[in-house]
This record gives C-alpha cells, sequence and structure tokens, in this order.
C-alpha cells in the first residue's frame, strides 16, 4: 500500500480531485446552460469556438512566465530559492483556481432573454386607381404592427389575381379565394356574365384567353407590370409607409395592420366588374391578389416583418455571456497546465525506478466519475437548474485553492535532475532543444488533431442527449462512463505506454474516435452515448498521460511548465476550437440527423488519420530517429562517474529511440 500512496503527494491528490471534481460539474451544462439563458444554438456554437482561442492565453503566458522567474531562483548548491522551493507555482494555481471559481459564477448573473418562435401572420394584397394597400394580421402576443420610419421599398410576389368590389371596410379583400379544379392552377378573372352573390368566383371552366383581354396593370413610377392568367408568380416593386395600427387593440380576428403605398396604381375597366357590381353607385373598382412567400421573397418589403416576441435584450446578452465566457476559460486551461508541470514535478523520475504521475490523476479523476451526476441530479430538482452545478464548481476549486496556499510541504521544487540525484545542476543546452524542436511540433500537431476529434463530440454531447429526450442526470453520467474505466487504467498509465510505446497510443486513440463515432452515427437511445464513453478511455485518458510523459521527457528541466503548457494547447485550446466549429455545422431544422451525418464524416476521417499516422511512423520516422551515442560534456561525465555505472558515452533522450538508457526502457 506504501507503494501506491506516497505520503509527501496526498495534498497534491486532493488539489487534481478538487480542480477535476470542479471541471466535471461545469463544463457538461455550459451547452445547456447558454441555451437556457435564451442564446440560440448557432450563438452557443460561437461561443463554444471562440472561447478556446482565448484560453490559449492562460497556458501560454503563465507557463512561459513561471518558467522564467524560475531560472536562477531554483536550487544551487543546496540552497534553494522562493521559486524553487515550488512557492510561486502554488500561488499561481490557486489564483487560477480562485479565478476559475469567480467568472464561472458570474454566468449565473447574465440576464435572461426569450426568444419565442416567429410566427407568419397572413398577408393581403388589394390596389385601386388611387392607392395600394398591403394587408397583415396584427400580432397577437404583442397586438403590435410592425413600424418604421419613413418609406419602406421592396417587392411583394403575388399570383391569382382578380377584379373586384373595394369598400371602406376591407371586407372583399378578406374574403378567402375561391379554390380551383385545374391541375394548371392558373389565376381566375371576374367574367361579366356570372353573377356572384359574394362579389368573386372562380372561372376554371372558361377559356382563359376569354379573361385576358383586359388583364390588371398594376403601375409603378410610370412602368406597369400586367398579369396574366398564364403567370405563376409576379414581383411588384412598392413603397410603404408605416403601418395603420386597428381601430382597436382587441385581439379578434379583425384585427389588421394596413400598409399604404402611393404606387402601383392599378387599373381597372368596369368591363372586367360584375353586371350586378357595375350597377351599384358605390362599387370602388379594384384588384387583388394572392401573396406568395411575403417574408421569405428576396428584398421583400415585408422580409422582416414576422410576429416576434421576444423578453430581454438578446444582443446584450449574447454579449455578455460571450464577455463572462472568454474571461472565464482561461483560468481552468492555465490551472490544468501548471497542475500538469506540478505533477512532472512532485513525482519526479529518478533512477530508482518511475514516476508516477498516472496514479495522481487517477485520484483526481475519481471525482470526475461522482460528482457530474450528483450536480445533474440535484439541477433536475431545482427551480435554478444551473445553480447547484455551478456552486459545486466555486466551492471545489475554492477547496483546492486553499489547500495550494496552506500546504507549504508539496514538494514542488525544482528538481536537479530527471533521472537521477546529483551534485550538480543539469540543464540541457538550447542546441538540444532546437534538435528536437521538429519532433516536438509533430507530437504537438497530433494531439491538435485528438483534440478536433475529441472536441467534436464533447462540445455539443450535451445537446444530443437531450435531443434524445435525456436529462441533466443523463448529461451528468456521460462523464461517470469515461472516467471510471480511466482510474485503473491511469493508475498503470505509466508501465501501460512504456511498453505499449506513445505512437501505438496515439494511432488506437484514432481507431478508437473511429469505432466511437460510428456508435453516435448510428445509434438511436441513450444507451449507444453510454457505450461510446466508454470508450473515452483509450481516446481521452491514456492519450493525455501519453501526452504529459512525453513532453516530459522531450522539453528541457528549466522549460518544464511551458513544456505541460504545449499539450494542453494543443488539446483543449486549438484543438477544442476547431472541433467546435466542425461539429457545430449542423442543419438547425434537422439538429439531430445533421449531426449523425457530421459523425459519420468524421468517423471516417479519424480512421484515415490513424492509418496515416501509422505508415508515416513506422516506415518513416521510426528508422531515421534511431538514437545514436555522442561523447557528452565533461562536466556531465564527471556527473555520471561520480554516482557509478558510466560506460563513457552519453545519449540523450531521442523521441522514437528503442535503446535501454538508464532511465529505462522507454519506447517514446
Amino acid at each position: 500500500m506504501s507503494k501506491l500512496v506516497n505520503k509527501n503527494l496526498i495534498t497534491l491528490k486532493c488539489v487534481l480531485f478538487c480542480f477535476l471534481s470542479g471541471v466535471g460539474c461545469i463544463f457538461p451544462y455550459l451547452p445547456l446552460h447558454m441555451l437556457h439563458v435564451g442564446l440560440n444554438r448557432g450563438e452557443a456554437r460561437l461561443i463554444s469556438a471562440v472561447a478556446p482561442c482565448v484560453a490559449i492565453l492562460g497556458p501560454a503566458v503563465l507557463g512561459c512566465l513561471i518558467d522564467k522567474l524560475s531560472v536562477g531562483r531554483g536550487s544551487t548548491g543546496g540552497v534553494q530559492g522562493t521559486s524553487g522551493s515550488g512557492k510561486l507555482l502554488r500561488m499561481v494555481t490557486a489564483i487560477c483556481l480562485i479565478l476559475s471559481a469567480l467568472f464561472y459564477t458570474l454566468l449565473l448573473a447574465v440576464p435572461y432573454t426569450e426568444r419565442h418562435e416567429a410566427r407568419r401572420p397572413q398577408v393581403l394584397f388589394m390596389c385601386d386607381a388611387d392607392n395600394t394597400y398591403v394587408m397583415q394580421e396584427v400580432c397577437k402576443e404583442d397586438m403590435l404592427c410592425n413600424s418604421w420610419s419613413g418609406v419602406k421599398t421592396g417587392v411583394l410576389a403575388v399570383t391569382s389575381c382578380e377584379y373586384g368590389c373595394a369598400d371602406d371596410n376591407m371586407t372583399w379583400v378578406k374574403q378567402p379565394f375561391p379554390t380551383t379544379t385545374t391541375t394548371t392552377m392558373n389565376p381566375a378573372f371576374y367574367s361579366d356574365n356570372r353573377n356572384m352573390s359574394s362579389n368573386f368566383t372562380s372561372f376554371d371552366e372558361v377559356d382563359e384567353d376569354e379573361y385576358e383581354i383586359y388583364p390588371p396593370h398594376l403601375c409603378y413610377d410610370g412602368q406597369c407590370l400586367v398579369y396574366m392568367a398564364h403567370s405563376r408568380r409576379m414581383r411588384v416593386p412598392m413603397s410603404l409607409e408605416a403601418p395603420t395600427p386597428p381601430a382597436d387593440n382587441s385581439s379578434g380576428t379583425d384585427s389588421w395592420c394596413t400598409y399604404r403605398a402611393s404606387s402601383p396604381s392599378c387599373s381597372v375597366p368596369s368591363e372586367r366588374l360584375p353586371e350586378s357590381s357595375v350597377m351599384e353607385s358605390e362599387c370602388k373598382p379594384a384588384v387583388r391578389c394572392q401573396v406568395l412567400d411575403p417574408y421569405d421573397e428576396p428584398d421583400g418589403v415585408l422580409a422582416d416583418a414576422e410576429c416576434r416576441l421576444t423578453i430581454g435584450d438578446p444582443a446584450y446578452t449574447f454579449t455578455v455571456y460571450l464577455i463572462i465566457r472568454l474571461l472565464a476559460d482561461i483560468w481552468p486551461t492555465a490551472a490544468l497546465a501548471l497542475l500538469g508541470a506540478a505533477c512532472v514535478i512532485a513525482t519526479r523520475e529518478t533512477s530508482l525506478g518511475r514516476g508516477d504521475v498516472g496514479r495522481q490523476l487517477a485520484f483526481g479523476t475519481l471525482g470526475l466519475a461522482i460528482f457530474p451526476p450528483l450536480a445533474g441530479l440535484a439541477a433536475e430538482s431545482m427551480e435554478s437548474p444551473f445553480l447547484v452545478p455551478f456552486v459545486l464548481h466555486a466551492v471545489f476549486m475554492l477547496i483546492g485553492a486553499l489547500i495550494l496556499i496552506f500546504d507549504s510541504h508539496m514538494p514542488l521544487s525544482t528538481p536537479e535532475w530527471w533521472w537521477h540525484t546529483a551534485t550538480g545542476v543539469l540543464a540541457m543546452p538550447m542546441n538540444t532543444v532546437r534538435r528536437y524542436g521538429a519532433e516536438t511540433a509533430a507530437i504537438f500537431a497530433v494531439v491538435a488533431l485528438l483534440g478536433v476529434l475529441c472536441s467534436g463530440i464533447d462540445a455539443y454531447l450535451p445537446w444530443t442527449v437531450i435531443d434524445m429526450n435525456g436529462t441533466m442526470l443523463h448529461v451528468g453520467l456521460t462523464l461517470t462512463a469515461g472516467a471510471l474505466p480511466a482510474v485503473p487504467a491511469l493508475l498503470w498509465a505509466e508501465a501501460l505506454v512504456d511498453y505499449v510505446g506513445h505512437s501505438n497510443v496515439f494511432i488506437s486513440a484514432f481507431t478508437f474516435y473511429c469505432l466511437r463515432y460510428t456508435g453516435l452515427a448510428y445509434g438511436t437511445d441513450y444507451a449507444w452515448i453510454i457505450v461510446c464513453e466508454i470508450l473515452e478511455v483509450f481516446t481521452m485518458s491514456l492519450v493525455w498521460v501519453t501526452a504529459v510523459l512525453y513532453f516530459r521527457h522531450l522539453v528541457p528541466r528549466k522549460y518544464t511548465t511551458t513544456g505541460q503548457a504545449l499539450p494542453v494547447i494543443a488539446h483543449f485550446c486549438i484543438g477544442r476550437c476547431i472541433g467546435a466549429i466542425v461539429s457545430g455545422m449542423v442543419s438547425l431544422s434537422e439538429p439531430l440527423q445533421s449531426a449523425r451525418e457530421i459523425y459519420r464524416a468524421l468517423g471516417i476521417a479519424s480512421l484515415l488519420a490513424g492509418a496515416v499516422y501509422l505508415a508515416l511512423y513506422h516506415l518513416l520516422l521510426a528508422p531515421r530517429c534511431a538514437a545514436r551515442p555522442v561523447p557528452p560534456p565533461h562536466h556531465l561525465l564527471q556527473g555520471l562517474n561520480a554516482n557509478g555505472g558510466s560506460n563513457g558515452t552519453y545519449s540523450p533522450m531521442r523521441v522514437y529511440h528503442e535503446e535501454r538508457s538508464r532511465k529505462g526502457h522507454f519506447r517514446y
């Protein structure tokens, strides 16, 4: 038991437990919270894509800053400075946790907005020799007419024009159009040999040429449009003035907004009116037409006149949420990089054995498995459903910060030596950094690509769960399904990665991503999501510990924090941003079906990426990157001889070596 639990690392485990518990309590519910405050899915996708880009500032700036402040202030000749004792790393990490708790809690104060789906009221069109009238049903929600200042210019598409008599009450234009039995759906006109009790009729059985002798003329700015019976659609240009509201403000069926326009005017010959109407002295000749797609017509004069009920200010809500979210995402991302550096430093690898980074992460992953579903279950019984997840996040982050502030015995002093204890200080020269630059960039790109595939699932998975009639408890259980199998895997992660090799771990991750995407694409219920999340142990947990271990060996000691910031930037910033953009390219009308199509495409892409990486690594990179023994520096040779066991040669760690070195047989 003493081998599994190092008493010096208990507080570090507690910090990781609090950090991952806080992250698990809030991050799966952020996509749902954005919709809860009134943002639409397009705005939520924009925030999900932009926030990781800004979050790069956290690990990039703080990682470099801590490494720079630690240079020259670490241990020299057994004397440790402030940064050498790990106080700087502890304090900065604690500040990140506190700021994360603060900014995410501020999201609860974002003003609420509500936008109901637009209702498209009926639109009528009529014109006479003097005026043009466009009538729209009053929006029943707020009984207001769409208004504007001045004159609004656009077009109105009409069809099925017919003659009749207008009156001051607009009785005729409000009556329904006749239905026709013809298959061609040609417009009908009034005939002078038909008596109509309602002032209109249809003429399906009459020769349509007879009714095109006097077609309606709609004149606008000196130009006339002639409506013919064979026409299907006529775009009428017009300029509408501000509408006249109904006389009463009731919600009756006769409430209409009337838009007036001086043009177009209509010429209506008396020959085209019914005989009964011609005999009436009060008959006002007019033409009415059916209106086609008043809200969808390109350049339509009523294109933005739908009935909308809006509570609050959507633009203000979006702006405030975006700003707070951008500031909030910086701090947990930075804290992840700093805690990764803390694990590397605290579990420093010696010649007596390997470190146990995986064991620290395994203990923290327990919090990721326990608390997200509990937060979701509590949220379902609350009037304010997102209060519990946000409060739990703040509590866990503050507890972790307090441990970091008051525990001065946490083993975060700058290590003397990565692989054994020596009397002198080993500093890898800059030419070594440049030598491994290409390999660092290559692994950075691989981790970023894996981050894209990870975000392609996690960014909007809560929406998929809700679309499948799931609950917030079900959303939290998706994290539990992925975290529980990761606990035993992380306990022996270093030995597993050493045995399998980092390249094979990454190749396996691409393969399992293909399986996950395939399951999500063809799964029909929540059980499929859980099965796919169980596979996350191969696509996330082992990948992440492999990246931490790889950059631990690749980056020189004095750049430890920067080295641990690199995989965070690649996976959780760049990869998360691109993944949110790719998986967010779904149809708003059919989000679930469209998401499944994207899952199929990403599944194929992940399989191809794994095949390409497999070929490049085993056929090109591995044969060319074998480690070659080189003479060590003189002072280094003395240090090795002083510890006994030097054979006179020194081989710096190569990324793709298959040799046995003093640090053990690590296949990197």
